[in-house]
């Protein structure tokens, strides 16, 4: 079991070590048959792409398609989940040059408005180490992933439920009903095997990403094939991998 399209990676854009040709000539490397760059939201102020850096990994990116006809290459964005209406932090630019966008929650980011400060990212910070606001979190968090689905064409949820805790259930129904992929991530604890089980009720799809900030990591799927086995979802539901 490989990965054959790694849909979530680094590079120096953001905070990953290695250039966008470092990448991409490992995964050539390695056997990829495509790859997809995908840094991270603007609103982080330490990690995020710079507005003005999309034309030029757009350019470097299509310079590389035109260079390599053994691997795709695309450009995406892993944008911030920046409010509890379901914001990420999405401008012209990515929508201009990415191929398609994946969204997250991230730590870090700058919240979409000063209420989102108070009603948003501080309940998500305190429910970590307050038990009794948990219920509550769970349930805007839950709703903030469906209404973002509902307002963005987003392709991919990155490692959903990880920092944010959500219930997901309504998330997974949300996904299948917008044809939304929920990603397995072997850096981060979620989806785990029970939450596999529960979102595999549903018709949405998944996908095994290494989200890689470095060419030693790139298509690392690390546990996640034992996860699979735990949860015993079928191949065929996982888009991006070869047995």
């Amino acid at each position: 079991m490989k990965i054959v399209h790694d849909m979530h990676t680094h590079t120096t854009y953001s905070h990953g070590k290695n250039t966008i040709a470092e990448m991409v000539e490992q995964g050539r490397k390695i056997g990829l048959k495509a790859i997809t760059i995908s840094d991270h939201g603007r609103s982080h102020p330490l990690f995020g792409v710079k507005k003005e850096n999309f034309a030029k990994m757009r350019a470097e990116i299509d310079a590389l398609n035109q260079k390599y006809d053994d691997i795709d290459i695309y450009l995406s964005v892993e944008s911030n989940i920046t409010g509890a209406d379901g914001s990420i932090d999405i401008g012209d630019e990515e929508k201009k040059y990415c191929d398609w966008i994946s969204a997250g929650y991230h730590y870090g980011y700058i919240p979409a408005s000063i209420k989102d400060i108070f009603v948003f990212a501080i309940p998500n910070y305190a429910a970590r180490v307050l038990p009794f606001l948990r219920k509550r979190v769970v349930g805007m968090n839950t709703r903030t992933y469906i209404k973002m689905m509902e307002r963005y064409k987003i392709k991919l949820i990155t490692h959903p439920g990880d920092k944010m805790p959500i219930n997901i259930e309504p998330v997974a129904k949300a996904a299948a009903k917008h044809g939304v992929i929920l990603e397995i991530n072997p850096r981060h604890d979620h989806l785990n095997v029970e939450e596999i089980k529960v979102a595999m009720k549903y018709p949405v799809d998944f996908a095994i990403n290494s989200d890689a900030h470095s060419t030693a990591a790139l298509g690392d799927m690390k546990s996640t094939p034992q996860t699979i086995k735990a949860a015993g979802i079928p191949i065929s539901r996982i888009i991006n991998i070869a047995e």
